[in-house]
């Protein structure tokens, strides 16, 4: 009898926990992957933001991470980005249903990275302009 009751109760925990799991999974924003041209370094960057403020017709605010750069190292960003093309609305090939371009323009804080003791100096403002290519959905 306590054994029928522990896998029950061992059997509903998990089953909580698995529902938990998939709320969350829906919850998440889409992930957006392009590259920003740093005005500051003029230096190509990788790019990689989540959107965080759906404003008016396709205008977005994304928060994110840019790749290292000469100048500026890691920087964390802000874009105001705006929803030109998805391939979703010309196409239903599944795979295709990943492609967007969303152009945009980016204010970061850079060498986010440092650890101290490396005496590289001070954080270093920058910004640019910014294509995100891909929209990875949860």
């Amino acid at each position: 009898m306590i054994k029928k009751l522990i896998l029950v109760a061992l059997i509903a925990f998990t089953a909580t926990i698995v529902r938990a799991e998939a709320l969350s999974l829906a919850d998440l924003p889409d992930m957006k992957q392009g590259v920003a041209w740093s005005l500051a370094d003029n230096r190509l960057n990788y790019l990689a933001t989540v959107e965080i403020v759906k404003a008016w017709k396709g205008l977005a605010l994304e928060a994110g991470y840019a790749g290292a750069a000469k100048n500026t190292e890691d920087k964390v960003v802000l874009v105001a980005s705006y929803d030109v093309f998805k391939a979703s609305d010309v196409t239903k090939i599944p795979l295709l249903k990943y492609i967007v371009f969303r152009p945009g323009a980016y204010i970061g804080y850079g060498r986010v990275d440092v650890t101290e003791g490396q005496g590289k100096g001070n954080n270093e403002f920058d910004y640019g302009v910014s294509a995100s290519f891909l929209e990875i959905k949860f």
